[in-house]
């Protein structure tokens, strides 16, 4: 007990001058969010603008640097200590995904150490603005040095001298009051890493996820209609190794100007500069590897052109983030957006992104390729043994993205895939050893080959290539890799179109997951452990080709307003929506809800259409956090049918812990097609 009082103690010694720190309350995009800046914390960008000190941690691109007793960030860089300030930068920790400060303490302190890096944001030298640029003159006294439009419409970029010069602007726009904005943070994403025409590519025969007698992508004859020629894919990651012996050919070169460097090193090339930095590298080879070469391995599109954004091998400022998402580079199309990461898989994160990053999301699929949009395939999360769920993920469950989950090599839901209301299709994701992995490119040269055999003793992979990778990072790009087969099939097809499509082709026989299929009203289906099933290349090619796109997108909304209790003693709260009248038939379905609750991991929420389909977000017990604001959950499970009628808004608390809560506001929205 006197082990466990001390180690107590000595956490709530180290929590304490965050705690003492005021409350910044901002407004992202419209949406409540809160953070405490750690005075006594700066981070320093490339190990840049200071020497190190005691309770330096490595993170991001940097450090982040503990200051001595009685000093603080604010007066560190007025001194001369302050070798270069514009390398230096306030950090601030998300409070929605950290508990209490008791709690917080009271962990061991490697936990403890987790869970703050998982809540730090390092701020930038820009802040995000609710203006025009007309009306910015309200608070030129802060000085800045360029205001621009931002990706969220109404909303303004405004940009400092540096990081602590945004941090003045921002104290003095909150003592101002009246402004809403914050700060553009930069953030630390996850990796989720978990035919008839012949191929002589040298290990094919391995890749068992394209040919095994058992379960299979069901390619059949696919790349005798379709290998991904005139179709461009960026592969958002920690690099890409575009001088590949087996990815060079569908690599445009780093001179064409086309790739992007959001991370350390030259900002054209996204090549690795790390052997550790394989994962993109991994992903591009399942969707892109070159085909009939004689060579390596073969992608799933075998012709398709990539373009490499490195974007997650060090923190990531929230406008990289929704640069990358809208990229498409003048004089080329943007066809597919390949993303095998995502926010933290914990279980107690909320998942949040930021609204850059979602504008970034909503101008890819709305504006790209004149009009029909980039389709965005995001991994769906490798949490499922810390019992997350992806209905917590705003960007693999974002309406403009597909979420992609895992099914190992014997049918099953991988043992770390998550489900969720938001899952639309799956792929191989495979387990965590030989045999039951997947075969992919490596990052070139010595240095990733004896990285990979030390972590990986029993592979049997040679130079240049891996058999060791997994996780929903190697599902997504599959899925990726079919969709830039589909479009050069069918050029026309929208984004909306290629999610139906999959959703329509996927296979279900054999599957065995957490969640069994339902049949919804629609005549879809749905699993929240599969989404619409198994990826089945051929089926969709098949059905892209004559496909007839679907109408103008239209929606319809009811808001509840109130202050209703969620006991915890299991019992359902339950609120009708009144939909009748809405002739929409439905695909994405989204609820907006404030929920006040000390424990917020207790809840299970979800919805219930007229016909009695349930989208349901489970419970997740490690997540001691509280509270959802402004939080928004999106679900496919009603996709095709009919929005008329009454739905239904369930919340419930199954903990009897004496923690209850309240829900304060709720509103269900519903986007399709007119019927």
């Amino acid at each position: 007990m006197k082990n466990l009082a001390k180690l107590i103690l000595t956490g709530i010694l180290a929590l304490a001058s965050l705690w003492a720190q005021p409350e910044y309350v901002f407004s992202d995009g419209g949406r409540e969010v809160r953070y405490r800046m750690a005075a006594d914390e700066v981070f320093s960008r490339g190990g840049r603008g200071m020497g190190v000190t005691k309770g330096t941690r490595e993170w991001g691109g940097g450090r982040v640097n503990k200051l001595s007793a009685g000093d603080t960030a604010k007066n560190l860089v007025k001194s001369n200590w302050a070798q270069d300030r514009a390398n230096l930068a306030p950090v601030f920790y998300s409070l929605s995904n950290l508990p209490s400060a008791e709690r917080l303490a009271a962990l061991p302190e490697a936990e403890r150490e987790r869970r703050l890096a998982a809540a730090r944001r390092v701020m930038t030298s820009k802040l995000l603005v609710h203006t025009t640029k007309e009306q910015a003159r309200t608070f030129e006294a802060t000085q800045p040095l360029a205001v621009e439009n931002s990706m969220v419409e109404g909303w303004v970029t405004v940009t400092y001298a540096d990081p602590f010069a945004a941090l003045d602007a921002a104290d003095w726009l909150t003592r101002q009051g009246g402004y809403e904005f914050v700060p553009v943070f930069t953030r630390m994403m996850e990796k989720k890493q978990a035919l008839n025409r012949p191929v002589n590519d040298t290990h094919y025969a391995k890749q068992w996820h394209l040919q095994s007698a058992a379960f299979n992508l069901n390619m059949r004859n696919s790349w005798d209609l379709a290998t991904g020629r005139g179709i461009n894919m960026t592969v958002i990651d920690d690099g890409l190794d575009v001088k590949h012996e087996d990815l060079a050919s569908n690599s445009y070169t780093v001179e064409q100007g086309f790739h992007y460097n959001f991370n350390a090193g030259k900002i054209d090339d996204p090549s690795p500069l790390k052997a550790e930095d394989n994962h993109g590298t991994n992903s591009a080879g399942l969707a892109g590897a070159a085909g009939f070469n004689n060579v390596g391995v073969i992608g799933v599109a075998p012709e398709v052109k990539l373009m490499g954004l490195r974007l997650i091998a060090g923190d990531a400022a929230d406008d990289a983030a929704g640069i990358a998402l809208a990229w498409q580079p003048k004089g080329i199309l943007t066809h597919v957006s390949s993303n095998s990461w995502g926010p933290a898989d914990d279980g107690k994160g909320d998942g949040r992104v930021s609204m850059l990053q979602l504008a970034g999301m909503q101008i890819g699929a709305r504006e790209n390729r004149d009009g029909l949009g980039t389709v965005i395939v995001v991994s769906a999360g490798n949490g499922r043994g810390e019992g997350d769920d992806e209905s917590y993920d705003e960007f693999s469950s974002s309406r403009f993205a597909i979420g992609v989950a895992a099914v190992n090599r014997g049918g099953k839901q991988s043992s770390y895939s998550e489900s969720g209301m938001a899952v639309a299709i799956s792929a191989f994701g495979g387990e965590f050893a030989q045999p039951d992995v997947m075969w992919s490119t490596n990052n070139s040269g010595s240095g990733a080959f004896n990285l990979k055999t030390e972590k990986f003793p029993t592979s049997l992979a040679p130079m240049n290539y891996t058999d060791s990778f997994n996780g929903t990072s190697a599902a997504a790009p599959q899925v990726s890799g079919a969709v830039a087969l589909m479009l050069e099939r069918n050029p026309q097809l929208g984004y909306r179109d290629v999610k139906e499509i999959l959703m329509r082709t996927g296979i279900r026989e054999g599957l065995e997951g957490k969640d069994e299929f339902v049949k919804n009203g629609g005549d879809f289906v749905l699993s929240r452990s599969f989404g619409a099933g198994l990826l089945n290349v051929s089926g969709a090619l098949e059905l892209a080709k004559g496909w007839t796109n679907l109408g103008p997108l239209v929606t319809a909304e009811v808001e509840l307003t109130g202050d209703e209790a969620i006991a915890d003693d299991g019992k359902i709260y339950s609120a009708d929506v009144d939909l009748s009248g809405a002739a929409i038939r439905v695909e994405h379905v989204e609820l907006t809800f404030t929920v006040k609750h000390a424990n917020r991991g207790d809840l299970e929420i979800g919805f219930t259409s007229p016909s009695g389909m349930l989208s349901l977000a489970s419970a997740r017990p490690n997540d001691d956090n509280a509270d959802f604001t402004d939080y928004r959950m999106t679900s496919v499970m009603h996709w095709g049918e009919s929005a008329n009628g009454k739905w239904k808004v369930l919340f419930a608390d199954n903990k009897a812990n004496g923690i209850s809560g309240r829900v304060t506001k709720a509103k269900l929205k519903v986007y399709g097609t007119a019927k």
